[in-house]
């Protein structure tokens, strides 16, 4: 029987020191789970916005690729300057000027998330030609996409 007695005792939890975990290490293996769950949270909420923003950039791109297409197809006699001016871009190059109260002409996406802004300058950079260039935005994206592009007359 004491045979038996000291074979119990050996393998008993409270006689072993390696046999469990302490309240401390369960503690601190909680904490660097949660730093770790920190950053993995961190990382997806940048990664979520960002995927936004490139949504936001892809979309107005394409709108003023379809803008562009459009204009292309127009008729040239029929694309005119809306002002009325050949000056530049009458504000819409980089001078701070925003497309709202300087376009020739302007129409919203189908969704309304977006504007398309274009503007015609006749004989630039040559004679019969005519330089365009479409500004879409949008209030989600701090920088509009521009498509500046020159149509020739017989094209």
């Amino acid at each position: 029987m004491k045979r038996q007695d000291k074979k119990q005792k050996k393998y008993t939890i409270g006689n072993d020191p390696a046999a469990g975990f302490t309240i401390i290490e369960v503690m601190i293996a909680m904490v660097v789970f949660a730093i770790g769950i920190l950053g993995v949270v961190t990382m997806q909420t940048s990664s979520v916005s960002g995927n936004a923003k490139a949504r936001y950039i892809s979309e107005a791109a394409n709108y003023a690729a379809d803008r562009v297409e459009i204009l292309l197809d127009t008729d040239y006699s029929t694309i005119v300057d809306g002002a009325g001016t050949n000056a530049g871009f009458n504000g819409l190059d980089d001078g701070g000027i925003t497309p709202a109260t300087q376009a020739d002409y302007k129409t919203a996406s189908t969704d309304g998330l977006y504007t398309i802004y274009w503007n015609v300058v006749s004989n630039l950079p040559t004679s019969n030609s005519k330089t365009i260039k479409v500004i879409v935005t949008n209030k989600l994206l701090k920088a509009p996409v521009t498509i500046t592009f020159v149509r020739a007359a017989g094209i």
